[in-house]
């Protein structure tokens, strides 16, 4: 007990020990006694016991209060307490107020004190001197007379009486000065104002006067509320005033939405409703989430939020599904003011959704969607959970956030340096300040230091750090350190002294420390993503990020804080563009995704979230080209099943994969070429890829050049690529049906319904399908009227289809019909389209089935730059024969020429590039070679002569002059019908029965002749019956050279009188040949079980034959008569 010296008696009746430890409870309790630590209550006479303090200050205290009262069942007991105690016995421990008639008399002491007028006033009219009095003759040794003038005199002959009555007399009387701000210091609200206060006064002053109210008008506009009288009830008076101010200072609250379609029409809902706004402002918004943001009073808003809540939780919604994107449509243009008179008569709100490729469901019902308890201005779609710890970004004010700590930060050891420190100042008051002063202090703060105080009651936390900071002085300066230490040892203290949540606001960014928004958020983030990487998070299990939503750049500084922290959590492992991505779509796809497995070189389909898109893909490319090749086929494979019309691909594993990106281009690039090559687009249309980085860009565009045609390349903007690769035009080719069922399967129309009831809901349902349906109407084609549809017609068609909303179902039954349904004015458009068509359709075949006559009759072509004829198309063939050569005219390459037909010459549009034209008019029976000119009907040879500035006579003469050294003459060639005619038949049955052995084996040879042979050989061909006049070595037939020299020799080739001599360059059909002998006068069999079926011809070796032998006399046809000397 050595430790409690400070003793205190008091005087009472016998205790138990139940009453002596309730006794000893009070004195312990600072708030309740004035006292603290104790020792145990000890009886030291009848009924005289003690109490012994450890500290001194504690017993004072105790001794300011002479008087303490406490409650027992029996009743309350009155205790007087005092600091000596008389050997004479324990009558002598409690001394009387009143002094001792056989005491000599003291010198009387006086204390003057100087109050304001407002209170000496108070006094006066209340008699609290007479209270006093009386008081103070029960509870002193020594009486102390108190008097009233222009100040307060006490007198009394102890000086401890004397201090403690003024005490008592200074605690219990006070005057308190509230100034009313805003549109509570003037009227009407002042009116309200007066009116709660006098009836808080009237209340507080029955049955006796204890405090009095006075409005003093100030200037500005404003009014101080002026309260005088006991403490106790100047502080009541206080509170309500205090709680009138902080209902009606104006707040925000979000109030979540069920639905995103809600805040587009919400003004509607709110008609539907019997919620009062009441001076409160409802705006609907998307951000941070589909919520409505309620402003106004707090305590209105607080009124309307409920109201709201109520609403929304009996909200109904029910969906109509209608097939076709028609409905969606009508109800849009014609239709819409139809739907409205459903909305007003059914009290419904009917929003349109996007098209579901789902079964021909005519409607599906949810329940009742329940509705999350409104939270103040919480962004719970923006949460992380680092380690144990969850992490909240908010829109709010930090002063009202309910933890455990607020960090502040503040500037020269001055709490009121910021914005954040002067809200906190100006809610808790000079509670807060003077704690604050105590604790500063003691102690000399450098940047980065924090600085613990004690939160009063008034805030809704239990401690306040406040952050020693600098002002903004470069990325690498003091400052960024400073706030970076400051914010660590914040979450440091939180862990050690096992505090559950802390608050922080974005530091920085205020006019007093100057950081760049985007720095002061790196800090931040920074400093909790290495606390939740990195710390023990102990029993800190919630961090809030509260953003002030007032602020212009509120929105910006919301979304860059939930992504940096989901860069510096690096949730997932995601780098690169899956950040980005997986930022926007929000926390719930981020869940989504985790709980999924994705191997390598697979896939993972997930909900968008927030991202504006029908669904994500996440791939596993696994840094390997191949993979990541295959896997874009698998892409594409998935939105062509899926039936999406687009997809945007990044360049996968370019950025943080480390891939180089020539390599992913051409991986990225071969994957799109394939699929689009292999799989039969009908769906997907549109291939983007997203290129973000211009050395990633620059090395797509380099592959897509050398795999996909120039001309594709340049209809591409930068810095897309070509979405597929461009198909050669088909000719006009019929389209099944069922061809054209697939491209025209049309997504669903679904309206979404909300009422307050499901009698409301059906009404209206009922009511817009019956709309609909009155303006529909249903055709059916039979499969013979859509066989002369084109492939052209048909993407018309399903462009028709697509405009419209309609919807195509083919026939199941075999039929092959197809019933196309929708609106009325859609189905009859496409009856008209298709009438249309069919007309086309037999115009096109009457124009077909002209040219392909007119092309047997009538042969136009064009002369080659090689300088070999070329014929033209049906379609330029007979333009030119009719003169429809305005346009021009398209050759067999595609390239388009324009036309004079009086120089029979065409020039190419692009590259001035001119040829000539001629036409050559066949015969009914036979085909002009497109190298020949025309000849008459009755006309059987026609020799023409070369020039030899044509390409012909060049090509004839270079063949001969590789071998023959002599001078050309003069080259002609044969026009002889019968012996042509009878050629190409041979050749017809040689290709036919060599087919998979290299058919007729046409070879351009050389026969030397004289000028007796030469005009029988002209006029009726080569002659077997004339073998044998030069040799027959190899057989009895007609021999050929293949060097021209060879056949130039005067044995062969004898000069005439003039010395020159004359070589005929043949077509010969060689087929299949083998080696020839003297005694052969037919070809020998190729097999000796099958005698008809023999060689086409011999040679004289094998191997690189140099004379060929025929030995039928079709075989072989005079193309060209060489004179030379």
């Amino acid at each position: 007990m050595d430790n409690y010296q400070h003793h205190l008696f008091f005087e009472a009746r016998d205790l138990t020990d139940r009453e002596k430890n309730k006794i000893r409870r009070h004195f312990l309790k600072k708030r309740d006694s004035g006292g603290g630590e104790c020792g145990m209550i000890e009886k030291i006479g009848d009924n005289t016991y003690k109490i012994s303090f450890k500290e001194k200050e504690d017993q004072e205290r105790v001794l300011q209060r002479k008087f303490h009262n406490i409650a027992f069942p029996s009743g309350e007991l009155q205790l007087t307490v005092s600091q000596t105690s008389e050997s004479q016995g324990p009558e002598n421990v409690v001394q009387s107020g009143a002094p001792k008639h056989d005491e000599p008399k003291k010198k009387v002491m006086e204390k003057r004190v100087n109050l304001p007028p407002d209170l000496i006033a108070f006094i006066t009219s209340s008699g609290a001197i007479s209270k006093y009095q009386a008081c103070f003759q029960q509870s002193f040794r020594n009486p102390v007379s108190l008097d009233l003038g222009s100040e307060l005199v006490l007198s009394s002959v102890s000086s401890d009486d004397l201090d403690e009555a003024l005490a008592v007399v200074l605690r219990d009387l006070s005057v308190a000065n509230v100034e009313l701000q805003g549109a509570a210091a003037v009227p009407p609200d002042l009116d309200r104002v007066k009116e709660i206060m006098i009836k808080a006064k009237n209340e507080a002053n029955c049955p006796e006067l204890r405090v009095d109210v006075s409005f003093i008008p100030g200037p500005s506009g404003t009014t101080k509320v002026r309260l005088v009288g006991y403490s106790e009830s100047v502080d009541k008076l206080k509170e309500v005033l205090h709680e009138y101010q902080i209902n009606q200072v104006g707040t925000q609250e979000l109030l979540k939405l069920p639905l995103p379609e809600l805040v587009d029409c919400f003004d509607k809902f709110l008609s539907m409703t019997d919620v009062k706004q009441n001076r409160v402002t409802l705006k609907p918004s998307h951000v941070p989430y589909p919520c409505v943001v309620v402003s106004g009073p707090r305590c209105l808003v607080k009124e309307v939020q409920a109201e709201l809540s109520k609403a929304l939780s009996s909200l109904l919604l029910d969906k109509l599904f209608l097939d076709g994107p028609g409905a969606r449509q009508y109800f849009q243009a014609e239709g819409k003011v139809s739907k409205e008179l459903v909305e007003s008569s059914c009290h419904v709100l009917i929003r349109e959704q996007q098209g579901l490729n789902s079964p021909n469901v005519k409607s599906s019902s949810t329940g009742v969607t329940p509705i999350p308890t409104p939270r103040t201005l919480q962004t719970s779609p923006r949460s992380i959970a680092v380690n144990r710890t969850s992490l909240e970004i908010k829109l709010g004010s930090l002063v009202d956030e309910q933890v455990n700590v607020l960090v502040v930060p503040m500037l020269s050891s001055q709490p009121t340096s910021t914005r954040i420190g002067n809200c906190l100042l100006k809610r808790a008051g000079s509670a807060l300040k003077s704690k604050f002063d105590s604790m500063a202090a003691t102690c000399t703060l450098a940047p980065g230091d924090v600085l613990q105080v004690d939160a009063p009651s008034s805030l809704g936390c239990s401690k306040l750090f406040f952050i020693e900071c600098l002002p903004w002085d470069g990325v690498r300066g003091q400052s960024v350190q400073a706030l970076s230490n400051g914010l660590k040892r914040c979450l440091d203290l939180c862990v050690q002294q096992h505090l559950c949540s802390v608050a922080f606001p974005v530091i920085g960014p205020g006019i007093v420390l100057k950081f760049p928004l985007r720095e002061a958020i790196q800090v931040l983030t920074e400093s909790i993503g290495q606390f939740g990487l990195t710390a023990s998070s102990g029993s800190l299990s919630n961090i809030h990020i509260v953003i002030k939503p007032d602020y212009p750049d509120s929105e910006e500084c919301y979304h860059d804080v939930y992504k940096q922290l989901s860069i510096h959590m690096n949730q997932g492992g995601q780098d690169g563009v899956c950040k980005d991505i997986l930022t926007v779509a929000g926390p719930e796809v981020v869940a989504e995704l985790k709980a999924a497995i994705v191997n390598r070189g697979q896939s993972f389909a997930s909900h968008p979230g927030y991202f504006p898109c029908e669904a994500i893909l996440h791939v596993n490319g696994h840094k390997d080209a191949g993979i990541i090749e295959q896997l874009v086929c698998d892409v594409i494979e998935y939105c062509e099943t899926s039936e999406l019309e687009s997809v945007a691909i990044p360049a996968i594993c370019a950025g943080a994969g480390g891939l180089d990106p020539g390599v992913v281009a051409s991986a990225i690039l071969r994957g799109v070429k394939t699929a689009t090559s292999t799989t039969s687009l009908n769906f997907l249309t549109d291939i983007h890829l997203v290129l973000i980085k211009i050395n990633v860009f620059l090395a797509f565009k380099e592959e897509a050049m050398q795999m996909f045609s120039t001309a594709v390349i340049n209809r591409v903007s930068v810095p897309q690529l070509p979405q597929v690769q461009q198909k050669q035009q088909q000719p006009p080719s019929s389209v099944s049906s069922g061809t054209l069922h697939t491209t025209s399967t049309s997504n669903q129309s679904v309206f979404l319904f909300l009422g307050l009831s499901r009698k409301d809901v059906d009404d209206a349902m009922t009511k817009l399908k019956e709309l609909y349906q009155a303006q529909c109407s249903a055709q059916t084609f039979k499969k013979e009227e859509l066989a002369g549809l084109t492939a052209d017609d048909m993407e018309d068609l399903k462009q028709l289809v697509k405009t419209q909303g309609l919807c195509m179902q083919m026939d199941q039954s075999g039929q092959g019909s197809l019933t196309v349904s929708g609106l009325k004015d859609g189905v009859n458009q496409v009856m008209q389209m298709i009438n249309v068509f069919l007309q086309g359709s037999l115009r096109r075949e009457m124009r077909v089935r002209k040219e392909e006559d007119l092309y047997t009759r009538v042969a136009w072509c064009i002369l080659g730059h090689n300088g070999n004829w070329q014929r033209l198309p049906k379609t330029a063939n007979h333009n030119l024969e009719n003169k429809d050569v305005a346009g021009g005219i398209e050759d067999a390459q595609g390239i388009k020429w324009r036309v004079d037909l009086q120089k029979f010459e065409a020039t190419r549009i692009m590259g001035f590039v001119t040829a000539k034209l001629k036409r050559l008019v066949n015969l009914s029976d036979f085909t002009f070679p497109l190298y020949w000119d025309n000849m008459a009907d009755d006309e059987n040879l026609k020799v023409v002569v070369l020039q030899p500035s044509s390409q012909e006579y060049r090509t004839v003469k270079e063949a001969f002059k590789r071998t023959v050294s002599k001078t050309v003459m003069k080259i002609e060639r044969l026009q002889n019908v019968h012996l042509r005619r009878a050629y190409e038949v041979q050749k017809k049955n040689l290709s036919d029965k060599n087919k998979q052995e290299g058919g007729a084996g046409e070879k351009l040879l050389y026969h030397g002749t004289t000028e007796d042979n030469c005009d029988s050989i002209m006029k009726t061909g080569f002659n077997r019956r004339f073998a044998g006049q030069n040799a027959t070595s190899y057989g009895l037939g007609t021999y050929f050279a293949v060097k021209a020299s060879y056949s130039a020799s005067p044995t062969y080739s004898r000069p005439a009188f003039d010395g020159t001599q004359l070589m005929f360059v043949a077509r010969v059909l060689t087929g299949l040949y083998t080696q020839g002998t003297s005694s052969m006068k037919v070809p020998p069999p190729r097999n000796a079980l099958q005698s008809d079926d023999r060689y086409d011809s011999v040679v004289n070796r094998i191997n690189n034959p140099s004379m060929y032998v025929v030995f039928h006399d079709n075989q072989a046809y005079p193309d060209y008569l060489i004179t030379f000397k």
